[in-house]
């Protein structure tokens, strides 16, 4: 009877393996993503996305699906900043994936390794901990949402870590692929929200320009999440099967991180842009005339869209992304050095509150909107030190094996790295350092399958004869 059930549950995960690891299940999330952010339906796609995600849990070891899932958990609700109580139900949902990874970790048991991604992540854990030493009263402290930074950047990160290195896979040699076609999903889902703020609000660019951009308060998070996911469309774009959807994809997810009116954004997705698609063109021999095609016709689609807006929306489109003197970004940086003057250590820790220049959101720490004066200030010369070794550490792993998914990767984290300089990407636990842990587990695992299959190693070289 047993025996039976047993063999049962095998083949039902199975099936439940390759559904996950299908461009069906991809389509799925990306769809549930933005039907709940287009209706408002934020409450009802969470749900229904951390459901499944807890489906895949159950029925299989390999929880690398539930990236897309988490990264959609944290693009749907992206609208609703700061109503803190419109996400109260969300809560409710522990309720149903706290059992679900219980159950997960008894059928499935861990079968952790140490690496050295382990001690890089310990040493950011550290110091994270450690901030504030000397300073933080015990109060403030263990206040929230201090504990959730301190814990979600610190130890907690390093739990997460353990589970994603235990449960990702050692022998799937099409694992790069698969990670890079769940960034396509959050591409596509940045596309829709910025498509749908345009369709939604279009009367508004000519006459409330100020209002129709400051309605779009998620850009800058927007842009994170397409910062991290272009360069995937192109690596993609380059491997042959579907390569005109997935340079097409590409091409739109620099249009949307220019239509946000993200200065960062724009910034810092120009300087990645370019690259990524002068290495496409040198990479896919075969697609360069199609790809051509597709970039003149989309080029002249642009010319003819900016030729048609009026002086008075150029003249507010430049203004809104010039940058001013005295902005509070730069007092931001000046309050970040005198505190890591008056406490060069360990900082002032992230239970700080500056308490000017920035008022913080619901369940948000006081950012200083850059990672190094985040490091300087909060967490002193112990988080310098930290944070630099993970960094080097993960350049050092990419620059190790010579694949064309690992350049598109480093494009990846070039352009969210630059981006963080000036805004607060690097600490934000969920999801974005659980994206870059997770995406760095898989470039490892990569590494050593394309080590270990000549063949495969020759088909991911960045040049081939």
């Amino acid at each position: 009877m047993i025996k039976a059930i047993r063999k049962k549950f095998v083949k039902v995960a199975t099936v439940a393996d390759k559904f996950f690891y299908s461009e069906i299940y991809i389509a799925l999330i990306t769809i549930i993503g933005i039907i709940g952010f287009i209706y408002k339906l934020e409450i009802h796609a969470i749900y229904a996305i951390g459901i499944i995600a807890g489906i895949n849990w159950i029925l299989s070891k390999d929880i690398m699906p539930s990236f897309l899932a988490l990264a959609m958990i944290g693009m749907t609700p992206l609208a609703r900043h700061g109503e803190a109580g419109y996400f109260g139900p969300v809560y409710y949902l522990g309720y149903v994936l706290i059992p679900c990874f219980i159950i997960h970790m008894i059928l499935h048991p861990p079968t952790f390794k140490v690496n050295k991604f382990f001690f890089t992540t310990l040493a950011v854990a550290v110091a994270v901990t450690l901030g504030g030493l000397f300073y933080t009263t015990p109060k403030e402290y263990f206040s929230m949402p201090a504990m959730y930074y301190i814990f979600g950047l610190g130890f907690g990160m390093l739990l997460i870590y353990m589970v994603i290195q235990s449960d990702t896979p050692y022998d799937k040699a099409k694992i790069a692929e698969y990670f890079a076609k769940m960034m396509v999903g959050i591409g596509v889902m940045g596309i829709a929200m910025i498509t749908m703020h345009y369709i939604k609000n279009s009367e508004l660019i000519e006459i409330r320009f100020s209002y129709f951009r400051s309605m779009m308060q998620w850009k800058n998070n927007l842009s994170n999440n397409l910062l991290l996911s272009m360069p995937f469309a192109f690596y993609l774009a380059t491997k042959g099967k579907n390569s005109l959807f997935y340079f097409i994809v590409g091409l739109l997810q620099y249009i949307a991180l220019l239509l946000s009116f993200s200065r960062g954004g724009i910034l810092f997705g120009t300087m990645v842009f370019p690259i990524a698609l002068v290495a496409t063109f040198i990479i896919a021999k075969k697609d360069r005339v199609n790809f051509l095609v597709i970039l003149a016709i989309v080029a002249g689609l642009i010319y003819l869209a900016l030729n048609s807006l009026s002086d008075s929306i150029w003249e507010k489109i430049t203004t809104s992304v010039e940058i001013r003197e005295g902005e509070a970004r730069i007092n931001l940086y000046k309050l970040a050095w005198k505190n890591f003057l008056e406490y060069p250590i360990f900082g002032k820790g992230l239970a700080y509150d500056g308490g000017k220049y920035y008022r913080p959101e619901a369940w948000c720490m006081y950012w200083y909107h850059s990672t190094i004066f985040q490091i300087l200030g909060s967490l002193g010369i112990v988080g310098l030190i930290a944070y630099t070794y993970q960094e080097i550490v993960r350049i050092v792993t990419l620059l190790k094996v010579r694949s064309r998914f690992n350049l598109f990767t480093l494009l990846s984290l070039a352009g969210f790295a630059g981006y963080s300089m000036v805004n607060v990407g690097y600490f934000v636990p969920l999801p974005f350092v659980a994206m870059l842990v997770h995406m760095f587990i898989v470039v490892d695992r990569y590494n050593k399958i394309l080590k270990d299959n000549p063949i495969l190693m020759l088909q991911e070289k960045i040049l081939t004869k």
